[in-house]
C-alpha cells in the first residue's frame, strides 16, 4: 500500500507575473485546517438535543521554514507581501510534486493573506520562521486530503 509523503506537498508563491509561481526554499511543514461555525437549527420539537448546521468555513494554512536564503523569488517574496502595508491578498499553491511540481500537482490553490507570526534567533540553531495564511477568498482548488 502506497503512503502519501508530506515531503512532496509544497508552498509556492505567485511571482509578479500572474500566473507564475515559484517555489518557497526551506520548508518543513506545511499545515491547514478548516472549521466551520455552527448554525443553531434547533426547535422545539427536537426533543431535548440541539440541533445545527455546518456554516462558513474558516481556512487558515500554516507554514514552518528555515529560510534558504538567497530565494528571491520564493521566501524573499513571500516575506515582502507578508510585511506590505496596506495588507494586499496575493495567490499561493500547494504543489504535491515536490520541488518539480508542475501545475498539474496543484492540490490547493488560493487568494490568501499572509503573516509572519514568529521568527525564531536560537543559540546553535537555524533561523526559523512560521508564516500563517487566511483565506482572502474560497480556494480555486482544494483537493487536500
Amino acid at each position: 500500500m502506497a503512503k502519501k509523503l508530506g515531503n512532496d506537498y509544497l508552498v509556492w508563491v505567485e511571482s509578479s507575473t500572474a500566473g507564475t509561481y515559484a517555489l518557497v526554499k526551506g520548508q518543513q511543514t506545511v499545515s491547514i485546517s478548516r472549521d466551520a461555525a455552527s448554525i443553531d437549527t434547533t426547535t422545539k420539537d427536537d426533543a431535548g438535543y440541539g440541533t445545527s448546521a455546518p456554516g462558513l468555513k474558516s481556512l487558515k494554512l500554516s507554514l514552518d521554514t528555515i529560510p534558504n536564503l538567497p530565494d528571491a523569488s520564493g521566501y524573499t517574496r513571500l516575506e515582502t507581501l507578508c510585511n506590505a502595508s496596506p495588507q494586499a491578498p496575493f495567490n499561493i499553491q500547494i504543489r504535491k510534486g515536490g520541488a518539480t511540481g508542475g501545475t498539474s500537482d496543484v492540490v490547493f490553490a488560493g487568494s490568501v493573506y499572509g503573516n509572519i507570526s514568529s521568527t525564531e534567533f536560537g543559540q546553535n540553531d537555524a533561523v526559523k520562521a512560521k508564516v500563517e495564511f487566511s483565506a482572502a477568498a474560497a480556494p480555486t482548488t482544494d483537493i487536500l486530503g
